[in-house]
């Protein structure tokens, strides 16, 4: 992995902890808003925030959560050794130990391939972060050990030139990330440890855009000719869909 290149993610999401009070959730959610996101605004190396909630209450998925938008890996390595970095983790500790919050994915992605429907001028380097995109899917696919080069090897070969360039021109359809995990989490104290190795995230204009691309026929052919390839793998490890609640940048 190219440290000084290549934008990351950290995907950090929670749930209120098992019999915590709504009410002080709620309370811990406006804190971070009003206080601790601002404030992390101020790191070097991150270039943006998005606070999102779940459009449709699952248990198998968290309530609400984060994705930090950094530069490269070697800004995030950095941040929790610096005293700004180690102050908000032991501040959000609290609310953990207080039994308010249920911290459920800490995760570091590596962007592979982002595709915009707005297209990039060849200048623009990679960039995690989207504008105008409230709703947000995150779908990654549970493939077996043996499945997993064989399905970057196809996306690659007609993922990139073939679907994802049809489905940028849907309606509503604001942009695509395919990404990698990298093995790396922030905390330890989290419900799952087991993420999935591909994550891709696609952004729409709002939940009516999502349910027109789920019944596309752009999305029916990408299925068709997924299960000819994949006939034992295609099921969702992941599969989920988030409302923008706010962002910052710089």
């Amino acid at each position: 992995m190219e440290k000084h290149n290549t934008p990351v993610i950290n995907v950090a999401f929670n749930s209120a902890a098992p019999g915590a009070d709504i009410e002080v959730f709620e309370r811990y959610q406006k804190w971070s808003t009003e206080v601790y996101l601002p404030m992390q605004m101020k790191v070097i190396g991150l270039k943006g925030i998005d606070f999102y909630h779940v459009i449709r209450e699952n248990l198998e998925y968290p309530v609400v959560g984060v994705i930090y938008h950094w530069e490269n890996l070697q800004a995030w390595e950095t941040f929790p050794n610096s005293p700004k970095g180690a102050a908000i983790s032991q501040e959000a500790a609290v609310w953990v130990k207080r039994g308010v919050r249920d911290p459920i994915w800490s995760v570091v992605y590596e962007l592979i391939k982002s595709y915009r429907s707005l297209p990039l001028s060849s200048t623009d380097k990679p960039d995690t972060r989207i504008e105008n995109a409230p709703v947000m899917s995150l779908e990654a696919f549970r493939l077996s050990p043996e499945d997993k080069e064989k399905y970057v090897n196809w996306f690659t070969e007609y993922g990139y030139s073939s679907f994802i360039p049809l489905f940028v021109r849907l309606p509503g359809f604001k942009g695509y990330d395919w990404y990698k995990y990298t093995g790396l989490t922030r905390s330890q104290d989290v419900r799952e440890h087991e993420y999935p190795k591909y994550l891709s995230i696609i952004y729409f204009e709002n939940t009516q855009a999502f349910d027109n691309f789920v019944k596309s026929p752009e999305l029916a052919a990408f299925f068709k000719v997924m299960r000819s390839v994949f006939p034992r793998s295609l099921r969702y490890g992941w599969y989920v869909q988030y409302q923008l609640v706010q962002s910052w940048r710089k």
